[in-house]
């Protein structure tokens, strides 16, 4: 069963064209095809009018300045490659250290804003922070 953060996200973040496709895959069988889909066609998926900032150069100190502009709640939502760690409620900056340089694509869901990182094949992997 699909979490109401993770269709919320969809909705507000992911292209309309892409939306039934990813819902129908986070809520089965083929959860980690969809997931694995942000490893290196984020911008397929993506409204792009949503990234507010974007690069390969947000590495944690950078996210943290940019966060403070937004409402940042107490507990956050990952959805990641890495079964350990998708479905976790945990606080913004716990969902940081635990997602960044993982090396696998991974989002943080919170409420206003989302931050993706994209599978890390050389160098710094490259991250968005998406917001409404």
């Amino acid at each position: 069963m699909i979490e109401e953060i993770e269709k919320s996200f969809v909705k507000r973040f992911i292209k309309k064209t892409k939306q039934d496709r990813l819902l129908f895959e986070l809520s089965g069988k083929k959860r980690q095809h969809g997931i694995e889909r942000f490893c290196h066609n984020t911008e397929d998926l993506i409204d792009t009018e949503r990234i507010a900032y974007s690069g390969n150069n947000l590495f944690l100190d950078e996210i943290l300045r940019i966060i403070k502009q937004y409402k940042v709640p107490e507990s956050c939502y990952i959805i990641a490659c890495q079964k350990e760690l998708d479905k976790k409620h945990v606080s913004f900056e716990d969902a940081l250290g635990l997602v960044l340089g993982n090396g696998m694509a991974a989002i943080i869901i919170c409420n206003d804003f989302a931050v993706i990182e994209t599978e890390q094949y050389s160098g710094t992997p490259f991250r968005y922070i998406l917001h409404r």
